[in-house]
């Protein structure tokens, strides 16, 4: 499979989840996997991530997307772990053959609500209902490693990404729904503390043609931490990112957006909104409540068009506002 080669730095063994917590302030291990189907118009994000406040704990967040804007919500924890994968109460993460292939598993309940609702406050109590996913997760491109970057900027130390293919199937209501579309799953352990950071923008996207970026921007007192790469033919190139599209105020989050990567314009538009929020340094909540997550959030399923052709990905925006 081309490309899908771990680089210097990493061994097979940096899939897996690490077996000891070392005694270091915030430190915490997260996986997070994303996928978007447009013919379905069905997308997840879901997310493992050691309990800010036990690190043997696993907390799962799983966000489905369906097209009318109705959303199915969870989030738990659980001590599902094996040594090929997190695990949480009712999801698992499970590495096939590192760095060329996954699965990612639920069955379990979850409530269902708006974006609306979700952007004028938290997710709470409300009547559940199944939710199940069986999705292989086939990696189709290199694997972008820039944790070294990142100790200062407390959003981890080991952090890499791939872009991936993801077939399988979703239950929803009952019924099974076939899923065949792109994401990308991300990896990454050390120090995160969400307060540091001011604003920051997440995005990447795959094309047909097998073309792909992603980029990761964060503003730290005013400055710019910015890592953006191309994909071509399975191999990544670095390239420089002039300019800067994060929000500087909560209402922008469904806007359209330009990304100037290197010497390509790239439109970005939002499909899929999902308003939610950071509390404290690393905790992530369903919905936005000021009194609570003092940094909003949107995990957002976006489309994108470069040079004529139209690709799927992601547009994770955040500002802080208190």
């Amino acid at each position: 499979m081309s490309g899908a080669i771990a680089p210097t730095g990493l061994t097979p063994e940096s899939e897996f989840p690490i077996q000891s917590y070392p005694d270091i302030p915030l430190w915490t291990e997260n996986y997070c996997f994303v996928a978007y189907d447009p013919g379905s118009q069905i997308g997840l994000w879901t997310h493992l991530g050691r309990a800010p406040f036990d690190p043997t704990l696993w907390r799962e967040l799983s966000f489905l997307y369906l097209p009318d804007g109705e959303r199915l919500v969870s989030k738990g924890y659980g001590r599902s772990e094996t040594p090929r994968g997190p695990g949480g109460a009712t999801m698992a993460f499970q590495c096939v053959e590192p760095f060329r292939s996954w699965r990612m598993s639920r069955d379990g309940g979850s409530t269902r609500t708006t974006v609306d609702r979700l952007y004028n406050g938290m997710a709470g109590d409300r009547r559940h209902e199944r939710l199940g996913f069986d999705l292989s997760l086939e990696c189709h491109g290199a694997v972008w490693d820039w944790g070294e970057v990142e100790a200062a900027h407390q959003w981890g130390k080991l952090h890499y990404e791939q872009l991936v293919t993801v077939r399988g199937s979703i239950t929803v209501a009952g019924e099974q729904i076939p899923f065949d579309g792109q994401g990308l799953r991300d990896h990454t352990s050390g120090p995160r503390d969400f307060t540091v950071f001011s604003s920051h923008i997440w995005s990447w996207a795959n094309f047909p043609s097998g073309r792909g970026f992603i980029m990761l921007q964060l503003v730290v007192d005013g400055n710019l931490l910015t890592r953006a790469v191309i994909q071509e033919d399975g191999v990544l190139t670095a390239v420089e990112m002039h300019n800067s599209p994060v929000l500087t105020e909560r209402a922008q989050h469904a806007d359209p957006y330009v990304l100037e990567l290197g010497d390509h314009r790239i439109r970005g538009e939002i499909l899929h909104p999902f308003p939610n929020g950071f509390d404290g340094p690393n905790d992530i909540c369903i919905g936005y409540d000021p009194a609570v997550t003092a940094t909003a959030n949107f995990e957002n399923l976006s489309r994108f068009e470069w040079d004529g052709e139209i690709g799927y990905g992601h547009t994770e925006r955040s500002i802080r506002l208190a």
